[in-house]
Formats: structure tokens, C-alpha cells, sequence
């Protein structure tokens, strides 16, 4: 086995762990058996075309890892204090949605301020640096379909607050 090899294999537990990935998991990504990975990752070499295939999978990780980054420069933090009442009415909305309280949260304040800014203040009023034409695509916010219970009936929404 090459030093290469085992340079790799080193990398790789160390990228399992940091990614808080199984073996077992990472056996099914590479589809084989969790014994082979036991094996790969002890004394056997790992063959060319799943050495080609980890070192996709690492790069790919990195690769969004720098991507989150580069978008986070840009971003500002948000903190909104709620009873648990309302987060929990929240967090209902979000599983409904098929998204994290983070990701309904964000895209339904988004979206609600987007229709504010349009339907109820003059555009002219706007700083310049504020624009209406925000980068979110129009079905932003939408509730994810993946299943049959992804959909609230209309009678299990909450009217808003007045």
C-alpha cells in the first residue's frame, strides 16, 4: 500500500468524524459493505474507482463548506425572543413546511417584508441600499412538498395575531 494510500485513509477518519458521519453511513455512500470500509480504512488499499469517489465526496464537503462561508460575509444576524408558546406554534409551521425554525423563520420574514414594502410604502421612500427586488426566487418561503401530511388543512392554520 502506498504512503498516498495511507495519507488518505488518515483524511478520511479524520473527515468521518468531523462530519459526524458513520461508518456504516459512509459504507452506503460508497456502496459497499460496513466490513469493507473496516477494511479499507485498517490494512487493505482501497480500489482506484472508490478512491476516486471519497476524494469527490470530501471535495464536495469543502467545497460547500467555503461556499456557506463566503454567503455568511454577507449576512446579519437576527435574534427574536418568543414565548414558548409561539415557538412552538413555530416550529409546527416549519415541520409542516418541511424546514428548519431557521430556514420558515427567514424565508416567511422575507417574504412577509417583501409584501409590506410593496403594498403598503412608497417605493421613493426607500433608502437607496434597500431594494424590493430582494435575491429570493418567488417560490421562496413555500412550504416544501415531500409527503402527504406536508400540507395543512385550511382549517389547522392559525389566524395571525392582530
Amino acid at each position: 500500500m502506498s504512503e498516498n494510500q495511507d495519507e488518505l485513509k488518515v483524511q478520511i477518519k479524520a473527515w468521518l468524524k468531523q462530519q459526524n458521519i458513520s461508518r456504516n453511513d459512509f459504507a452506503a455512500e460508497c456502496f459497499v459493505s460496513p466490513n469493507t470500509v473496516r477494511n479499507w480504512l485498517a490494512k487493505v488499499a482501497i480500489p482506484k474507482d472508490k478512491e476516486a469517489l471519497i476524494r469527490l465526496m470530501m471535495e464536495k464537503t469543502e467545497r460547500e463548506k467555503k461556499l456557506k462561508e463566503a454567503a455568511r460575509a454577507n449576512w446579519k444576524p437576527f435574534v427574536v425572543m418568543l414565548s414558548s408558546e409561539d415557538y412552538k406554534l413555530i416550529e409546527e409551521a416549519a415541520r409542516r413546511d418541511n424546514m428548519t425554525v431557521e430556514e420558515w423563520a427567514e424565508a416567511t420574514l422575507i417574504k412577509d417584508a417583501q409584501k409590506r414594502m410593496k403594498n403598503y410604502y412608497d417605493d421613493s421612500s426607500l433608502p437607496e441600499d434597500v431594494s424590493l427586488a430582494a435575491e429570493v426566487p418567488e417560490e421562496y418561503g413555500a412550504p416544501r412538498r415531500s409527503g402527504p401530511s406536508s400540507s395543512p388543512p385550511s382549517s389547522a392554520r392559525r389566524k395571525p395575531r392582530q
